[in-house]
């Protein structure tokens, strides 16, 4: 999702919908005569949208509250509710923050927001170490630790819109250091051998490159730069909001040269412009599933996609490159986070020490 400010008080957003379509939304922001931020939908017409920016701030200048129409004493549940409705529904992780939401309303539904305490976010932690996640299997600290942060983002919206005077400090638990799993060039090979073409293409673009499941789902040609030999990522289409500029390998570029040339002899666009295609639309959630079977046959039980983004790391660090130049090819703003990605080996480790020449001791006096 992309936004700008147009005129005073006036922004868009840009965001690109499920099928790949890019759609836009207006919405007034100012800061209201009582010092509290204020933001309010404003249709998808650029003079619908002035027209409402200029009521709300006439509205203003009379020193309307605009607090009097609001339900006194809002439940954790209602502003569930409209958390998703107006913060959420445009996101691609609306499906997860709903599930977010939902386990928090299981604890939190029936308080006011001004009860939500600290001590209650501390009994929210404890209580779904004794719970099952939508899965079944027991709740990690790290995606409890993405229902926290749905949390703590939906009581500071709640601040914004003055709906409460204070907010309670949320705590993330400390989460273990980061996954180890990475392929080798082996298990590389099997794992394209078990995989049929079109998820062939994708695995190659992911251990290519290093970009995420996300990037490469929604990559069109349009971002295809094949003459400098580059993927140019806009900041809309990046976790961190950020443009990123990914070198095209010999591999990837071998694989694009086949797409062009089938989706050119089918004689029939891809909706949307998309690069991976499955019938001619973009790859739905299958692939998924498809990849899990892959990794099944291929013995490689556990291995995520998201692995091959630390497979991509830990392979160039081994090759010598720089850290500044892969940080920028994958997009990690801070190096703490991107060490984490770095999974050396332990036949890396030993390396290190091999070309390290025998000391000789020297007898001490007596």
């Amino acid at each position: 999702m992309e936004e700008k400010r147009i005129e005073k008080h006036l922004y868009e957003r840009k965001y690109q919908t499920a099928t790949g379509e890019w759609s836009r939304s207006f919405y007034v922001r100012l800061k209201d005569w009582k010092g509290v931020r204020r933001v309010w939908p404003a249709g998808d017409a650029l003079k619908t949208a002035r027209a409402k920016r200029a009521e709300y701030e006439h509205r203003n200048a009379l020193r309307e509250d605009f607090d009097k129409s609001k339900v006194q004493g809002m439940t954790f549940a209602k502003w569930g509710d409209i958390y998703l409705e107006r913060y959420a529904s445009k996101k691609r992780s609306h499906a997860e923050d709903a599930r977010h939401v939902a386990a928090l309303g299981l604890f939190f539904g029936t308080m006011t927001l001004s009860q939500v305490t600290r001590a209650h976010v501390e009994a929210f932690k404890q209580s779904r170490k004794e719970r099952l996640s939508y899965k079944g299997t027991l709740v990690s600290d790290a995606y409890c630790n993405r229902e926290l942060a749905t949390l703590r983002h939906m009581l500071k919206l709640a601040l914004e819109e003055g709906l409460v005077e204070t907010i309670p400090l949320v705590r993330l638990h400390k989460e273990e250091g980061g996954r180890e799993r990475t392929l080798s060039p082996e298990e590389y090979q099997r794992l394209l051998a078990d995989s049929p073409v079109h998820l062939q293409r994708i695995i190659t673009c992911a251990y290519e490159t290093g970009m995420r499941a996300g990037e490469i789902r929604n990559l069109t040609w349009e971002k295809i730069d094949l003459k400098m030999g580059f993927l140019r990522l806009a900041a809309i289409d990046t976790k961190a909001n950020e443009k990123r500029a990914i070198p095209i390998s010999p591999a990837l570029r071998a694989i694009l040269d086949d797409i062009k040339k089938e989706q050119r002899e089918a004689k029939v666009a891809p909706i949307g412009g998309h690069v991976f295609t499955w019938g001619g639309r973009a790859m739905s959630e299958g692939w998924k599933r498809a990849f899990h079977t892959a990794c099944q046959k291929a013995g490689l039980d556990g291995f995520r996609f998201h692995d091959l983004r630390h497979t991509f790391v830990t392979m160039k660090v081994r090759q010598g490159f720089d850290y500044k130049r892969i940080m920028s090819i994958t997009g990690h703003k801070t190096f703490a986070v991107f060490q984490r990605y770095n999974n050396p080996s332990e036949e890396d480790l030993k390396e290190v020490v091999a070309g390290t020449p025998p000391l000789m001791l020297q007898k001490g006096s007596r």
